[in-house]
C-alpha cells in the first residue's frame, strides 16, 4: 500500500468528505478535513440509503448492518424502527431494494465523524497552485498547504468555482417548496400513522402537483416531519424563479399559498400538512432543482495540479429523485481505495475518474428522468 506523509486536504465535511476521511483514517493515511461551518450542522432530516452505498462502509465503521440501521433510522427511537420505506411496488427507482431504508442525516454524519478531527470555521476563499502544491486561504486568515486537495464542498463548491469556472448550474423547470414542522406524538399517531402503514414516507398527486410527507425523527413527545410541494413549471410561472438569490430561498410568495387553497379538499394527512394557513408558521424554503457535471477534460486538467472533486461538488443533482447522498458515499469509499493503492498523486486521481465518471454521467442523467417520472407517474421516487 502506497501512502503519502503529507496530509491530504479535504475541503468539506459532508457525506463525501467524511466518508473519504474516515476510510483514509482506517488505512493510516493522514488527512486534514476542513469545513466552513463553525460546528456540526443540524441536518435534521431523512435520506434514503441503499445497500450498494452503505454496506461497504460497515467494515470501515466496524458495525453490523442491523446495528447500523437501528442507530441511524429516522424512527429508531420509536418502537425500534429500522427506517422502512413504502412497498417496492409503489416506487419507481430501480436502486431501491428491500434493504434500502430512511436514515437520519445528522446521525449518519455524527457516526462518520467519530475519531475524526474536523477543522471547523474554515470557509475557503481562494486556492492557488504553487511549487509546494495547493495553497488554500480561508475567511478567518488561515492558510493551508496540501499536495493533494479534495473538493468535497457540496453543491456551491468554492473549489469548483475556482478551478472549473465554465461549469454552471442547469436549473431544471420545476417549482419546489419544502417545509418542516413538529407535531405532538399523540396527534401524529391519530392523523399520520394510520396512513403511513409502518413506513416513513407517503405522497399523493393532484393534477400536476406532487405532495410528499416524510418522517425526520422522533424526539421526546414530538415527531419532526418534512414535506414537499412540487410541480413542473408553467408558462409565465410566478413561482419558478431560476435566478433567485440565495437569500431568496426563504422568501415565499403569496402565490404559493394561493395555490395551496386551490388544492382543497385534501385527505389526511395532507389536509393537515398542507393547510394554507397552518403552513405559514413553518420554516419554508424555495428549492431550485440544480444539476451540474464537471467535464472529464476539466477534471483531468485539475488532476495535474493535485485537485480531485467528489460528491455534489463534482456532480450535483436535483434534491428530489436523485441518488446524490449514496453516490457521494460511494465516491469517498472508491477514492480512498485508489489513494491507498497508488498514493495521493495523479495516478490515483485518474484511476478514480476512470472508474467513477461513467457512473456520474449515468446518475446525473437518470436524476433528470426520475424527476420527470415523479410528476407524471403513479409511483414514488425516494
Amino acid at each position: 500500500m502506497a501512502t503519502s506523509q503529507q496530509p491530504i486536504g479535504i475541503v468539506g465535511a459532508g457525506l463525501a468528505g467524511l466518508t473519504l476521511c474516515r476510510c483514509l483514517h482506517q488505512k493510516g493515511i493522514p488527512t486534514m478535513l476542513l469545513e466552513k461551518a463553525a460546528s456540526a450542522p443540524r441536518h435534521n432530516y431523512g435520506i434514503t440509503l441503499h445497500p450498494w452505498a452503505y454496506r461497504p462502509l460497515l467494515e470501515v465503521l466496524q458495525i453490523d448492518e442491523m446495528t447500523f440501521r437501528q442507530r441511524l433510522a429516522v424512527d429508531s427511537s420509536y418502537g425500534n424502527g429500522i427506517g422502512r420505506l413504502p412497498p417496492r411496488s409503489d416506487i419507481v427507482s430501480s436502486d431501491v431494494s428491500s434493504d434500502s431504508f430512511r436514515a437520519h442525516l445528522a446521525k449518519l454524519e455524527a457516526l462518520l465523524r467519530e475519531g475524526i478531527d474536523v477543522r471547523w470555521s474554515h470557509a475557503l476563499t481562494k486556492a492557488q497552485n504553487s511549487t509546494r502544491g495547493m495553497v488554500m486561504s480561508f475567511e478567518k486568515g488561515q492558510r493551508v498547504e496540501s499536495k493533494t486537495t479534495v473538493g468535497a464542498d457540496g453543491v456551491h463548491s468554492q473549489l469548483r468555482k475556482s478551478f472549473f469556472p465554465e461549469s454552471h448550474f442547469d436549473i431544471l423547470p420545476y417549482v419546489v417548496f419544502n417545509g418542516k414542522y413538529e407535531v405532538e406524538k399523540q396527534h401524529f399517531q391519530e392523523v399520520y400513522e394510520p396512513y403511513l402503514k409502518n413506513a416513513n414516507w407517503i405522497e399523493t398527486r393532484k393534477d400536476d402537483v406532487l405532495l410528499q410527507i416524510s418522517v425526520n425523527d422522533y424526539v421526546g413527545n414530538t415527531v419532526s416531519i418534512s414535506y414537499t410541494y412540487s410541480r413542473p413549471a408553467r408558462p409565465a410561472d410566478p413561482l419558478h424563479k431560476p435566478d433567485r438569490s440565495a437569500a431568496g430561498a426563504a422568501q415565499i410568495p403569496e402565490a404559493f399559498y394561493a395555490e395551496l387553497l386551490k388544492l382543497e379538499p385534501l385527505n389526511q394527512p395532507f389536509k393537515q400538512t398542507f393547510d394554507s394557513q397552518r403552513i405559514r408558521k413553518d420554516r419554508l424554503l424555495h428549492w431550485l432543482m440544480r444539476s451540474v457535471l464537471i467535464s472529464r477534460d476539466e477534471l483531468q486538467n485539475a488532476a495535474e495540479l493535485g485537485v480531485v472533486m467528489v460528491g455534489d461538488a463534482a456532480h450535483a443533482m436535483p434534491i428530489l429523485g436523485s441518488q446524490g447522498a449514496n453516490t457521494a458515499i460511494q465516491d469517498g469509499i472508491e477514492l480512498a481505495e485508489y489513494i491507498a493503492l497508488y498514493g495521493s498523486g495523479n495516478r490515483a486521481i485518474m484511476s478514480f475518474y476512470k472508474e467513477r465518471y461513467g457512473r456520474w454521467e449515468s446518475v446525473v442523467s437518470e436524476s433528470r428522468k426520475l424527476l420527470l417520472q415523479m410528476h407524471e407517474g403513479q409511483k414514488s421516487v425516494l
